[in-house]
């Protein structure tokens, strides 16, 4: 055999391969199923102690075991950024660009849903702070952790392309 028939084989045995690859896991599922993935829920947080005066300009969550699916409201006038590592350790950042978009408390009811990873060891959480101000010139951060938050498992599955 010659290099060129030898490299055709190659790329035969490899395209045969990855077809049988995936048609052996797509025949795990009934057809028209949805592909396997953890459960969807609506995050809020209802316990943020803020005074009257101060609007929120800033928060920076961090997800374990999950990963934010999505955000109820995007504000106009705001940077928000998401990160959702493959390794189901989610990141999201924001805020925000003009003093007048700034958030009365209120935003976070229901303001996400994360799918939950269920196949992983670490435990679902969610940690980060809340940047808050009266006078755009100085900051309050308020760290809230799981306890702060509700969970509820009634959030719909989304229509996604899931990372898995």
């Amino acid at each position: 055999m010659n290099r060129r028939s030898i490299v055709a084989l190659l790329f035969a045995v490899a395209v045969a391969t990855t077809f049988l690859l995936l048609v052996s896991g797509a025949a795990k599922r009934p057809a028209g199923a949805p592909p396997p993935h953890g459960h969807f829920v609506l995050v809020s947080l209802s316990a943020l102690h803020i005074t009257e005066a101060e609007r929120v300009v800033g928060f920076d969550f961090g997800v374990t075991s999950g990963r934010i699916a999505k955000i109820t409201d995007v504000p106009i006038g705001w940077n928000v950024s998401v990160d959702n590592d493959p390794s189901w350790n989610t990141k999201i950042h924001a805020s925000v660009i003009v003093a007048a978009a700034a958030l009365d408390g209120s935003y976070f009811r229901d303001f996400a849903v994360i799918e939950t990873e269920s196949n992983i060891d670490a435990p679902f959480e969610i940690k980060g702070k809340i940047v808050v101000s009266t006078d755009f010139s100085k900051v309050r951060e308020i760290q809230v952790g799981m306890k702060d938050f509700t969970v509820r498992d009634d959030a719909q599955p989304l229509k996604s392309h899931p990372s898995k």
